[in-house]
Protein backbone atom coordinates (compact mmCIF):
# COMPACT_ATOMS: atom_id res chain seq x y z
CA UNK A 1 0.00 0.00 0.00
CA UNK A 2 2.78 2.31 -1.33
CA UNK A 3 3.33 4.68 -4.40
CA UNK A 4 6.10 6.81 -5.55
CA UNK A 5 6.46 9.12 -8.26
CA UNK A 6 9.10 7.73 -11.03
CA UNK A 7 9.61 6.68 -14.69
CA UNK A 8 7.85 3.49 -16.08
CA UNK A 9 9.48 2.45 -19.56
CA UNK A 10 11.03 6.14 -19.68
CA UNK A 11 7.59 7.57 -19.25
CA UNK A 12 6.75 10.06 -15.86
CA UNK A 13 4.39 7.80 -13.41
CA UNK A 14 3.42 7.30 -10.53
CA UNK A 15 3.77 3.85 -9.49
CA UNK A 16 1.41 2.36 -6.75
CA UNK A 17 1.70 -1.01 -4.67
CA UNK A 18 -2.07 -1.81 -4.00
CA UNK A 19 -1.88 -5.08 -3.64
CA UNK A 20 -5.66 -5.72 -4.40
CA UNK A 21 -5.63 -9.14 -5.53
CA UNK A 22 -3.68 -10.26 -2.97
CA UNK A 23 -0.62 -10.72 -5.63
CA UNK A 24 2.64 -9.06 -6.37
CA UNK A 25 0.50 -6.29 -8.76
CA UNK A 26 1.37 -2.54 -9.67
CA UNK A 27 -1.16 0.03 -10.93
CA UNK A 28 0.81 2.87 -13.27
CA UNK A 29 -1.14 5.85 -13.46
CA UNK A 30 0.43 8.05 -16.40
CA UNK A 31 -0.98 10.86 -18.88
CA UNK A 32 -3.57 9.61 -21.61
CA UNK A 33 -1.04 11.45 -24.19
CA UNK A 34 1.39 8.60 -23.56
CA UNK A 35 -0.59 5.64 -23.29
CA UNK A 36 -0.82 3.89 -26.88
CA UNK A 37 3.43 3.64 -26.74
CA UNK A 38 3.60 2.72 -23.11
CA UNK A 39 0.95 -0.10 -23.52
CA UNK A 40 2.76 -1.26 -26.33
CA UNK A 41 6.04 -1.90 -24.29
CA UNK A 42 4.28 -3.49 -21.97
CA UNK A 43 1.84 -5.74 -24.21
CA UNK A 44 5.60 -7.24 -25.28
CA UNK A 45 6.57 -7.97 -21.66
CA UNK A 46 3.39 -9.20 -20.05
CA UNK A 47 0.00 -10.76 -21.29
CA UNK A 48 -2.48 -7.82 -20.73
CA UNK A 49 -5.81 -9.20 -18.35
CA UNK A 50 -8.94 -7.13 -17.81
CA UNK A 51 -11.27 -7.29 -14.96
CA UNK A 52 -12.80 -10.76 -14.44
CA UNK A 53 -8.79 -11.47 -14.12
CA UNK A 54 -8.90 -9.37 -11.22
CA UNK A 55 -11.45 -9.97 -9.97
CA UNK A 56 -10.82 -13.92 -9.88
CA UNK A 57 -7.89 -13.10 -7.83
CA UNK A 58 -9.59 -10.99 -5.35
CA UNK A 59 -12.32 -13.48 -4.59
CA UNK A 60 -10.23 -16.39 -4.53
CA UNK A 61 -8.35 -14.71 -1.14
CA UNK A 62 -11.48 -13.14 -0.24
CA UNK A 63 -10.83 -9.66 -0.73
CA UNK A 64 -14.55 -7.63 -0.69
CA UNK A 65 -15.27 -5.52 -3.60
CA UNK A 66 -17.67 -2.03 -2.86
CA UNK A 67 -20.63 -2.44 -4.32
CA UNK A 68 -20.93 -6.56 -4.11
CA UNK A 69 -19.74 -7.45 -0.87
CA UNK A 70 -20.18 -4.21 1.52
CA UNK A 71 -22.08 -1.57 0.52
CA UNK A 72 -23.32 1.74 2.79
CA UNK A 73 -26.24 -0.80 3.96
CA UNK A 74 -23.06 -3.28 5.18
CA UNK A 75 -21.56 -3.23 8.39
CA UNK A 76 -17.90 -4.17 9.12
CA UNK A 77 -18.82 -6.73 11.67
CA UNK A 78 -20.98 -8.94 9.61
CA UNK A 79 -18.61 -7.94 6.32
CA UNK A 80 -15.30 -9.38 8.65
CA UNK A 81 -13.99 -6.48 8.59
CA UNK A 82 -14.31 -5.88 12.61
CA UNK A 83 -10.64 -5.93 12.78
CA UNK A 84 -10.82 -2.36 11.04
CA UNK A 85 -12.79 -1.20 13.78
CA UNK A 86 -11.57 0.48 17.06
CA UNK A 87 -14.33 0.28 18.87
CA UNK A 88 -12.63 1.80 21.96
CA UNK A 89 -13.02 5.01 20.59
CA UNK A 90 -15.40 7.35 18.92
CA UNK A 91 -16.52 8.01 15.67
CA UNK A 92 -19.63 8.37 13.82
CA UNK A 93 -21.64 4.80 13.82
CA UNK A 94 -19.61 3.60 16.93
CA UNK A 95 -22.34 2.86 19.38
CA UNK A 96 -24.39 0.78 16.18
CA UNK A 97 -21.60 -1.62 16.00
CA UNK A 98 -20.89 -1.80 19.60
CA UNK A 99 -24.63 -2.88 19.68
CA UNK A 100 -23.98 -5.55 16.88
CA UNK A 101 -20.73 -6.71 18.59
CA UNK A 102 -22.60 -7.54 21.71
CA UNK A 103 -25.56 -8.90 20.26
CA UNK A 104 -23.74 -10.89 17.36
CA UNK A 105 -24.20 -10.56 13.67
CA UNK A 106 -27.67 -11.43 12.48
CA UNK A 107 -25.63 -12.37 9.22
CA UNK A 108 -22.22 -12.76 8.22
CA UNK A 109 -20.29 -13.05 4.31
CA UNK A 110 -18.68 -15.86 4.16
CA UNK A 111 -16.48 -17.94 1.51
CA UNK A 112 -18.03 -20.64 0.00
CA UNK A 113 -16.91 -23.49 -2.57
CA UNK A 114 -19.41 -25.20 -5.10
CA UNK A 115 -20.30 -28.62 -4.26
CA UNK A 116 -21.86 -29.33 -7.40
CA UNK A 117 -21.14 -27.85 -11.29
CA UNK A 118 -22.22 -24.71 -10.92
CA UNK A 119 -20.95 -21.02 -11.01
CA UNK A 120 -22.38 -18.83 -8.82
CA UNK A 121 -23.25 -15.04 -9.27
CA UNK A 122 -24.43 -11.91 -7.86
CA UNK A 123 -27.76 -11.81 -6.37
CA UNK A 124 -28.06 -15.30 -6.58
CA UNK A 125 -30.59 -16.50 -3.40
CA UNK A 126 -28.89 -19.27 -0.99
CA UNK A 127 -31.57 -20.91 1.04
CA UNK A 128 -32.43 -19.95 4.74
CA UNK A 129 -32.72 -15.93 3.75
CA UNK A 130 -29.19 -15.76 2.14
CA UNK A 131 -27.55 -14.30 -1.02
CA UNK A 132 -24.56 -14.44 -3.55
CA UNK A 133 -22.27 -11.05 -3.31
CA UNK A 134 -19.49 -12.48 -5.52
CA UNK A 135 -19.11 -15.44 -7.48
CA UNK A 136 -16.93 -16.94 -10.46
CA UNK A 137 -15.12 -20.27 -11.49
CA UNK A 138 -11.84 -20.40 -9.86
CA UNK A 139 -9.13 -21.68 -12.57
CA UNK A 140 -6.89 -22.58 -9.60
CA UNK A 141 -9.70 -24.68 -8.09
CA UNK A 142 -11.27 -25.69 -10.93
CA UNK A 143 -14.80 -24.80 -9.49
CA UNK A 144 -17.01 -22.31 -8.72
CA UNK A 145 -16.50 -20.21 -5.77
CA UNK A 146 -18.01 -16.85 -4.27
CA UNK A 147 -18.53 -15.20 -1.19
CA UNK A 148 -22.43 -14.62 0.38
CA UNK A 149 -24.12 -13.34 2.87
CA UNK A 150 -25.97 -15.77 5.20
CA UNK A 151 -27.37 -16.19 8.98
CA UNK A 152 -25.38 -15.87 11.25
CA UNK A 153 -26.47 -19.84 12.34
CA UNK A 154 -25.38 -20.86 8.96
CA UNK A 155 -21.84 -18.89 8.33
CA UNK A 156 -19.96 -21.46 10.20
CA UNK A 157 -16.82 -23.77 7.96
CA UNK A 158 -18.07 -26.97 6.46
CA UNK A 159 -21.90 -25.48 6.98
CA UNK A 160 -23.82 -26.73 3.44
CA UNK A 161 -25.36 -24.42 2.01
CA UNK A 162 -28.05 -24.71 -0.66
CA UNK A 163 -27.89 -22.03 -3.69
CA UNK A 164 -30.37 -21.60 -6.25
CA UNK A 165 -28.18 -20.79 -9.38
CA UNK A 166 -30.62 -20.11 -12.33
CA UNK A 167 -33.37 -22.27 -10.98
CA UNK A 168 -31.52 -25.45 -10.20
CA UNK A 169 -30.81 -25.99 -6.72
CA UNK A 170 -26.80 -26.50 -6.32
CA UNK A 171 -24.96 -27.69 -3.08
CA UNK A 172 -22.02 -25.62 -1.49
CA UNK A 173 -19.97 -25.52 1.25
CA UNK A 174 -18.72 -22.75 3.51
CA UNK A 175 -14.53 -22.32 3.44
CA UNK A 176 -12.66 -20.10 6.14
CA UNK A 177 -10.71 -17.18 4.30
CA UNK A 178 -8.97 -17.04 1.65
CA UNK A 179 -10.89 -19.74 -0.43
CA UNK A 180 -7.22 -20.50 -2.17
CA UNK A 181 -3.88 -19.60 -0.58
CA UNK A 182 -1.05 -19.50 -3.64
CA UNK A 183 2.16 -21.78 -2.19
CA UNK A 184 5.11 -20.52 -1.42
CA UNK A 185 8.08 -21.51 -3.57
Amino acid sequence: MAFSTSEFAGTPAVVCRTGYTGEHGYEVIIGVEELPALWAQVAELATPCGLGARDTLRLEVCYPLHGNDITQDTDALSAGLGWVCALGKDFTGAEHLRAIRDAGPERRLVAFVMEEKAIPRQGMPIEGGGEVTSGTHSPMLDVGIGMGYVPAGSSAPDHTLTIDVRGKPKRARVVRKPIYAKEET
